[in-house]
């Protein structure tokens, strides 16, 4: 309750009466127990006046939270000093699940491809050719043998071993060539495929950055972001806060500006999965809101209450040291301080437990 009282105007008088009492020599001091402030008011003076009453203290923190999208692909270059050859999107478009967004050069990486290829099918061809011209080779030597143009059985002997183990050798050769060619073709196909960089969703690109063609690529560097923007969630940074919300209890939050401004109500999202990020889903708020990325609200939680106590205004309680008091008015319109035990100290109320009784009035100003 809020009043206003006119004083009158008198010569300023300030007595002040102290319960404690300070005793000579090695006396101890005690606590005081009360403290009487008495102020005679000017003419005209006037103050403003709350009333002690049962009420609820509230105290509520503020949390920062951005609305993103739940599912984003950060697209990056794959491989680095490559010439980007052509950008096929820009910022805002909207883009399908394997749609072509950009491609480095690759007019290299074809050409190597080609010889490789090439010089793979003809070793695996002369390969080849190795096992018939063994079996041609020793089977001219048995001819000779057998008609006497080929000396002795252990000659012939000697020759196929020696033919056996050249052929051997070729064999090896070519496979190590053929590994060694394989292994490279798989590398240069890979970087063939990552010079052409896909969307790996449907949705919309985001954040992207300056890369015009003829310009060399990063290896790394993040390029665009394609967001999904079929689901879309509020997203705090307030691990230490996670405390306070819980599974199917909504919480407030406020957008002051932009087109999605107005009051939400929000739910807790997934909080199994909650680590440094905690994400929110809208449970309700304006009809037609039209939010954009990176909307930034404000999340109220309470932090801590009491409900059916005494309270004050916030305003009215005044501090001596680690002790508070207020002012109330006593007889002849005199001003006097008295101490108060406080309890929570909420957003606008504070709890009194002692030193007041339910209706009394204290001077706010």
């Amino acid at each position: 309750m809020w009043m206003q009282k006119s004083g009158v105007r008198l010569k300023r008088m300030s007595v002040c009466i102290v319960s404690a009492l300070l005793l000579c020599g090695c006396g101890r001091q005690e606590e005081p127990e009360d403290v009487v402030v008495i102020e005679q008011e000017d003419n005209g003076g006037s103050y403003e006046f709350a009333s002690a009453e049962i009420g609820d203290v509230v105290k509520t923190k503020k949390i920062t939270c951005k609305y993103r999208q739940v599912q984003e692909q950060e697209v990056k270059f794959p491989l680095g000093g490559r010439i980007v050859d052509q950008v096929y999107v820009e910022e805002g478009d909207t883009v399908k699940k394997g749609q072509l967004l950009a491609e480095l050069s690759s007019q290299d990486l074809k050409r190597r491809i080609e010889d490789l290829e090439y010089r793979i099918a003809k070793n695996e061809l002369l390969l080849g050719y190795v096992d018939a011209n063994e079996e041609i080779q020793i089977s001219g030597l048995w001819v000779n043998y057998l008609y006497g143009y080929g000396g002795s059985e252990e000659e012939l002997n000697k020759r196929i071993e020696a033919l056996q183990q050249n052929s051997r050798y070729r064999r090896e050769d070519y496979s190590d060539a053929l590994a060694a060619d394989r292994e490279e073709l798989e590398q240069l196909e890979k970087d063939y495929r990552d010079s052409r960089i896909y969307a790996a969703m449907d949705g919309v690109i985001y954040d992207m950055k300056d890369f015009p063609v003829g310009s060399t690529s990063q290896l790394g560097e993040t390029i665009m972001t394609v967001m999904d923007t079929s689901e879309s969630l509020f997203e705090a940074k307030e691990p230490e806060m996670a405390q306070y919300f819980h599974e199917g209890e909504t919480v407030s939050m406020t957008i002051s500006f932009g087109n999605g401004a107005g009051q939400y109500l929000l739910l807790p999202y997934r909080m199994d999965e909650w680590g440094d990020t905690q994400l929110f889903e809208v449970y309700d708020g304006p009809e037609e809101r039209a939010t954009e990325v990176g909307t930034s609200g404000t999340i109220t939680v309470v932090e801590d209450s009491r409900q059916n106590v005494l309270t004050l205004p916030v305003s009215a309680i005044k501090n001596a040291g680690e002790k508070h008091y207020v002012y109330v008015l006593g007889e002849g319109d005199v001003r006097e301080a008295r101490w108060v035990e406080t309890g929570l100290f909420g957003d606008s109320l504070v709890e009194i437990l002692s030193g007041l009784a339910e209706g009394e009035k204290v001077i706010l100003k």
